[in-house]
């Protein structure tokens, strides 16, 4: 399948028949014409300008073209350039899908809680389709009336980083997160903060911790300029003045911001290192100690085949214990700390990374059992 972002067209879409100019007679298709497709099809909307930031948001693409090779379906990925044409995207959408009378079978999918009030306010549109279904991410809260909501809890691993960057860190780290109101955000922070504070100071490093949002504005602060992503670096190292090892260790829950900060630390510190999130970064040994993973690609391709079977429930939230989230180590080495020792070697040498995978998924749970 054709991997393109494009915009919505409805006029093939709606007219399956229609009037001759007389009035009085129905049109019927010609059976040798190209007819509509009724393969189903599962549409996604993304946040504002979020494909191609290389983490969460093209692990939800990647996922979603893996289901349609899997399940035969076809798909339609859809990135606005800003949150004015999202919601043309989104009331478009609407529109079609409540009218539609027809059986082909769809899936709307959107991972933005930028759109949150929109979504929750006219999901009861659907009801008036039978055939069509919704899913919308990265929240908590149940939608009332037609459908589905799910969410990846980053709690549990990010309490495994948060307990990790101890060992791999010897001055400052760096916690750059996009805003403080999006939920998955805020959450990530809380468990990479508990890790931190669970875990006492390794051997003679006494390691900060340093905190701070991109933006102010609910759903700012996921795309960064590079010109900024500098500023913010040397802002952290100035902090490291006349300071013996003097290195940063960049933690970014900020979506595509991260990039430009990856970027920064690797070319302008060869001392400075980062953490991968979202996605596996391990290849990047010279810098990239560890990853946070959400396997949201898998989790996708999983959701529709449960759309497609009937069995997509209501809500879910899935973190650490399903398999969702989890923590890889790179083959970074560790020179200053064990020669010789490079990769799972080291971490297996003073860390039991399954024994605290167990420590973090139990945290998990007691949070989740709380709120």
């Amino acid at each position: 399948m054709t991997k393109k972002y494009i915009l919505l067209t409805l006029a093939a879409l709606l007219l399956l028949a229609s009037c001759t100019k007389e009035g009085s007679t129905i049109y019927k298709p010609n059976p040798d014409e190209e007819q509509a497709p009724t393969t189903p099809l599962v549409t996604v909307i993304y946040g504002p300008n979020s494909l191609g930031d290389r983490s969460y948001c093209d692990l939800i693409y990647k996922g979603i073209e893996e289901a349609a090779q899997r399940y035969g379906v076809r798909t339609l990925q859809l990135s606005p350039e800003s949150e004015e044409q999202g919601y043309v995207y989104l009331e478009t959408m609407f529109q079609q899908m409540e009218n539609l009378n027809d059986t082909v079978r769809r899936l709307f999918i959107t991972p933005s809680p930028v759109f949150d009030a929109y979504i929750r306010a006219n999901n009861h549109r659907l009801e008036k389709n039978p055939h069509a279904d919704l899913l919308y991410m990265e929240t908590t809260t149940p939608l009332e009336g037609k459908g589905s909501t799910l969410y990846l809890d980053y709690y549990g691993a990010m309490y495994m980083g948060g307990c990790m960057v101890h060992y791999s860190s010897k001055e400052l780290v760096s916690l750059v997160l996009a805003n403080p109101y999006t939920q998955s955000v805020v959450e990530a922070a809380e468990g990479f903060r508990a890790g931190f504070n669970d875990t006492p100071q390794y051997g003679k490093y006494n390691v900060a911790l340093h905190e701070f949002f991109l933006s102010n504005e609910p759903g700012g602060g996921f795309t960064l300029s590079d010109t900024t992503a500098i500023r913010i670096y040397e802002d952290e190292r100035g902090w490291l003045n006349n300071r013996h090892n003097n290195d940063v260790t960049f933690v970014p829950i900020c979506g595509g911001s991260m990039h430009p900060l990856i970027r920064a630390v690797r070319a302008l510190n060869v001392l400075d290192t980062y953490v991968g999130i979202d996605g596996d970064m391990s290849d990047d040994k010279g810098f990239c100690v560890f990853s946070i993973l959400k396997h949201i690609d898998k989790v996708m391709t999983d959701y529709v085949g449960m759309w497609l079977n009937g069995t997509m429930p209501k809500h879910q939230t899935l973190g650490l214990a399903d398999g969702a989230t989890d923590v890889v180590v790179s083959d970074y080495r560790f020179s200053s700390l064990y020669e010789s020792e490079t990769g799972r070697a080291y971490w297996d040498k003073i860390l039991n990374i399954d024994s605290l995978r167990q420590v973090a998924i139990k945290k998990e749970g007691e949070r989740y059992e709380k709120k």
